[in-house]
């Protein structure tokens, strides 16, 4: 799949996220990588579409997919077909050190979470307000609960200004290319973002059990 040239031409289709999601769990228990990469290739897709405000999100969020999907396909990739398979792999290999200190995998995945849970709580935002209310106190709530606490006050405070820049959800959905989604109808918005968070408990509870929530 190519990352690289999305523009915000390119189709945004919040089914394609909820579907390679849906894959990603599977009934063991396991969560599988290739279908995670997937969704988030479309999760990219939205960023880019919501324009200049997400840039800096939508950049590190493609960083992060190249080299994690780098690895997938790479020499050792059957040892990240999963996220467990992935942790073992590298708590294996001697990759994962003492607390701080992260693998290569371990380390974007983690990055990957903590945005996926702004995403979701984005959405959801996104799925319930007025199509003539702006988007902007909603969208900042949303980062106040979730990616505020891993970036430096700098950093927040660009964040939050920037989001004042964003228009009314109607405007939105209109940017997104769904305006059937307007007048009440929330396209499929919110079971996305409840299945975003399933994802998200899902991928927190191995990471809690390994230790590996606080990878820099």
């Amino acid at each position: 799949m190519s990352f690289t040239n999305v523009s915000e031409d390119d189709d945004f289709d919040v089914n394609a996220i909820t579907s390679n999601m849906k894959k990603c769990m599977a009934k063991n228990g396991c969560l599988y990588l290739d279908p995670y990469i997937s969704a988030y290739h479309d999760i990219h897709k939205l960023l880019v579409r919501l324009g200049p405000v997400f840039v800096p999100l939508a950049h590190d969020v493609l960083q992060k997919l190249l080299q994690l999907d780098c690895l997938r396909k790479g020499g050792a990739g059957t040892s990240y077909a999963t996220v467990e398979g992935m942790i073992e792999f590298e708590t294996a290999g001697g990759e994962l050190g003492g607390d701080d200190i992260g693998g290569g995998g371990c380390r974007l995945l983690v990055r990957l979470h903590r945005n996926l849970e702004f995403v979701s709580e984005f959405l959801r935002e996104l799925s319930h307000t007025p199509d003539e209310e702006r988007l902007s106190a909603g969208c900042q709530a949303a980062y106040r609960r979730t990616l505020a606490a891993h970036h430096p006050w700098l950093a927040q405070k660009a964040a939050l200004l920037a989001m004042y820049a964003l228009g009314t959800r109607g405007e939105t959905l209109l940017k997104l290319g769904t305006p059937s989604a307007l007048h009440g109808d929330d396209m499929g918005l919110s079971q996305c973002a409840d299945l975003l968070r399933e994802v998200h408990g899902q991928t927190q509870q191995l990471l809690e059990a390994h230790r590996l929530t606080e990878l820099a």
